[in-house]
């Protein structure tokens, strides 16, 4: 077990650390109680010394991107929280239609700046709201495209070994919001690309654009898909069915506009996000026969219940 003075010694490595740092501030639910240490890694040595650290203190190091696809518990998360900045949130573009995009790099931010330097193909995930990294590791997309359909190599940190490794994209296996990544610490990632005319590939980015703003609530606290869609079937179609769209639990309601999206509208707590979950799943169980797999990704402990 780490001893109660960690915090200090890893004050003492990296000032900038945030003690217990509130993950409201770090998710697009604006949900979370708080990260005991909250690190942005802002040079490539930072994460050998978090590492190194972290090994010989016990601790748990819980990567995160931009927090859209992430429900945090409202007892907050023990141990580090590690975030990427610095040199992962760089692109390079190289010849032959291949850019580098680190994983901190978010995903309409390159896709806007590939389709600027006459790069196409990766359009329609201009769309999701999240990070490379985080991407990359849940292989998101949309029903057009999906990230691991343009990737060449992905780059990796071993915590084990403090050494970073490039797999090609052979190495990766990806499938429909999911891949072999999972449980990696994804530094960035080469996507190959298409030529083409700059004005003719932005008109396409700014077609996808009005599309998701004409079908999802984007001007809302939430985290995207809730669910994955059951093989030939919408979960928002089954939820909408089951009557339960607009619902509201607490702070949380399932949205109007888009039932696979839950919001925080007033305040909500993530024990209201999790009724809500419960209640689609048990009512699309009970009339469909269907299991609802989980698209969100949920880190932290519960609160402590009151005495």
């Amino acid at each position: 077990m780490p001893s109660a003075s960690w915090r200090a010694r890893l004050k003492r490595l990296l000032p900038d650390v945030l003690l217990d740092e509130p993950m409201s501030r770090h998710t697009t639910f604006r949900i979370g109680g708080p990260a005991d240490a909250f690190v942005t890694a802002k040079r490539a040595g930072d994460l050998s010394e978090l590492y190194g650290f972290a090994r010989a203190e016990d601790l748990p190091v819980t990567p995160v991107g931009w927090g859209s696809n992430l429900l945090v518990l409202d007892g907050g998360v023990r141990g580090i929280v590690l975030a990427l900045g610095g040199p992962y949130a760089r692109l390079r573009f190289s010849e032959g239609g291949l850019v580098w995009a680190g994983a901190a790099v978010r995903l309409p931010r390159m896709i806007v700046a590939c389709a600027e330097k006459g790069l196409g193909g990766a359009e329609p995930l201009v769309g999701v709201p999240g990070t490379v990294g985080g991407a990359l590791v849940m292989n998101a997309g949309t029903r057009e495209l999906e990230i691991g359909d343009v990737t060449e190599s992905v780059d990796v940190f071993d915590p084990e070994s403090l050494e970073t490794r490039r797999l090609g994209g052979a190495e990766v296996r990806f499938a429909y919001r999911s891949s072999s990544l999972a449980g990696s610490l994804v530094l960035g990632g080469t996507l190959s690309l298409k030529a083409g005319e700059p004005g003719d590939i932005m008109e396409r980015v700014r077609r996808f654009q009005r599309q998701r703003l004409q079908t999802q609530p984007v001007h809302t606290f939430n985290v995207g898909s809730t669910f994955k869609n059951p093989s030939g079937r919408f979960v928002a179609k089954l939820i909408e069915e089951a009557g339960l769209k607009g619902r509201v639990h607490g702070g949380a309601r399932i949205s109007p506009m888009h039932a696979n999206f839950i919001e925080n509208f007033s305040a909500a707590a993530a024990a209201d996000v999790l009724a809500l979950v419960e209640l689609a799943r048990s009512e699309v169980r009970r009339r469909e026969g269907l299991e609802l797999e989980l698209e969100m990704k949920i880190i932290g402990e519960a609160a402590p219940r009151p005495a």
